[in-house]
């Protein structure tokens, strides 16, 4: 099915023009008329969104584009492989509360997708991929985030300390540095980082529930200087020590963990270069 996107005016107050400028790229790349994946097939339109500037992880599952963000479902998970989005300084400039209206995706079938009576008395969280705290540009944006084909379980430890002290960390840097693109998934693997087949599962609709839970971060300064991080943190029920400095390591080495290949249209020589590089993070 075909979708065309509308454009909208800025959601809030009057902007300068260099700031309009942005906003208006970022909504023309949106119009673009896109493809929604449909059963496992992924889309090739969709590699045009500003979401996707820098290229798709990886399409081994249903292809979401839900205008703030895309999303990679995994439909026999009821989880995504991964959810990437833009944000830039601007964005984070938005004063929308949460909207907490958790529901499932429309977009995809019964038996495909979580329902909210499969998180409930689970003991997980409904962990946001694309947290809402990053969409509160707009009271659409922030509902979107709501979708249960952005979430997947997390642990309260994970979930409501270190993972959100690493999103926090992430807009910090994102209003300093200017722009990123980030892409956020999750994974099944043993302690030597082997990938394994989901064990632990939530609700009648069977919602695994992945051991780790991971980020790749690109970021874009005033200067057109980039910077790119990975994290992958455990999901544990018991405390999970440190900080998410600690769970730092290379792209490259993200990649070879999750089969993704992340932000594969920047420039080579680039790419290269920041994947096989552990730049400093703040704790």
């Amino acid at each position: 099915m075909l979708i065309l996107l509308a454009l909208v005016a800025p959601a809030f107050g009057q902007r300068n023009v260099e700031e309009r400028l942005n906003r208006l790229e970022a909504r023309v790349d949106s119009l673009l008329s896109i493809l929604r994946g449909q059963g496992e097939q992924p889309s090739e339109v969709i590699r045009d969104s500003v979401n996707l500037r820098f290229g798709m992880s990886g399409a081994m599952g249903t292809i979401l584009d839900k205008r703030y963000f895309v999303i990679n479902h995994n439909n026999a998970w009821k989880i995504p492989y991964w959810v990437a989005y833009c944000l830039t300084g601007l964005d984070l400039e938005g004063t929308v509360g949460r909207t907490d209206d958790f529901r499932p995706d429309p977009e995809l079938p019964v038996g495909s997708r979580a329902e909210l009576a499969d998180y409930r008395n689970s003991g997980y969280d409904r962990g946001h991929n694309a947290p809402a705290a990053d969409f509160k540009r707009s009271r659409e944006a922030m509902s979107t985030t709501f979708l249960l084909s952005n979430m997947c379980p997390q642990t309260p430890r994970l979930n409501r300390q270190t993972w959100a002290y690493l999103e926090s960390q992430v807009r910090k840097m994102t209003k300093e540095k200017g722009r990123a693109w980030i892409v956020t998934g999750n994974v099944f693997m043993r302690p030597d980082s082997q990938f394994v087949e989901p064990s632990d599962f939530i609700g009648t609709n069977n919602v695994a529930v992945p051991t780790h839970c991971f980020k790749a971060v690109l970021f874009l300064d005033e200067n057109g200087n980039y910077s790119m991080y990975g994290f992958i943190i455990p999901n544990l029920r018991d405390d999970i020590p440190g900080k998410p400095a600690d769970y730092l390591l290379k792209v490259d080495r993200l990649e070879s963990i999750t089969g993704c290949d992340f932000f594969p249209l920047l420039d080579d020589s680039v790419e290269n270069r920041l994947e096989n590089t552990i730049q400093r993070w703040p704790r």
